[in-house]
């Protein structure tokens, strides 16, 4: 078995990025258990509505439903909402996911997201929206970025257990999607007038 230096983890990032898949792989190492943020706001009822785009979370009581499931150590809770439902006490690191923009744009696609939702994802990446909001959240020394646009699950995998065994963290300071959309010309076409 993996022994791991942190015994409470998170990961977070935009959908798409390999966030479930990570959670597993991470779980099969070190035997601990995964909480999906996702699988208890609707299995719970944490809902306060939906929209023509899926559900739409009640962040308070899934924020309360999640301290009753990670009393205990030992435990990979998953998901994009991970900095509104948690504190930075909860967790000892915070994996965050990010991926290139035009390669987020091209899964969100392949899992038939409609295209607004494909937009408003792929800017709140370029954004880097849950970055900022887990940097707020848990602080700069708590997180790990991992850019899993080019990566196999293999190398994320053996990237994350070695932040796990105490190795080094990145930041992330460095990734700039934004400079990268504007380069390419891209701007309007992701945060076109009517996605508000």
């Amino acid at each position: 078995m993996y022994k791991s230096w942190y015994q409470r983890i998170g990961i977070t990032g935009s959908p798409a990025t390999g966030k479930k898949t990570l959670a597993k792989a991470l779980s099969r190492k070190t035997a601990f258990r995964v909480v999906n943020l996702n699988y208890l706001c609707i299995s719970r009822g944490a809902i306060s509505g939906r929209d023509k785009y899926g559900i739409i979370a009640d962040t308070a009581k899934l924020r309360r439903i999640v301290q009753k499931e990670i009393i205990e150590d030992k435990f990979i809770i998953v998901g994009h909402l991970l900095p509104y439902v948690t504190s930075k006490k909860d967790l000892d690191i915070v994996f965050i996911l990010r991926c290139n923009p035009y390669v987020l744009e091209e899964r969100l696609k392949e899992r038939k997201y409609a295209e607004k939702k494909v937009l408003m994802n792929v800017g709140a990446e370029v954004l880097g929206t849950t970055y900022i909001d887990s940097i707020k959240r848990y602080g700069i020394d708590k997180i790990h970025v991992i850019d899993t646009s080019t990566k196999m699950l293999d190398d994320v995998t053996r990237e994350a257990l070695s932040v796990l065994k105490g190795r080094s963290k990145y930041d992330g300071l460095d990734i700039d999607w934004l400079e990268l959309v504007r380069k390419k010309g891209d701007l309007r076409r992701i945060f076109p007038d009517s996605y508000y």
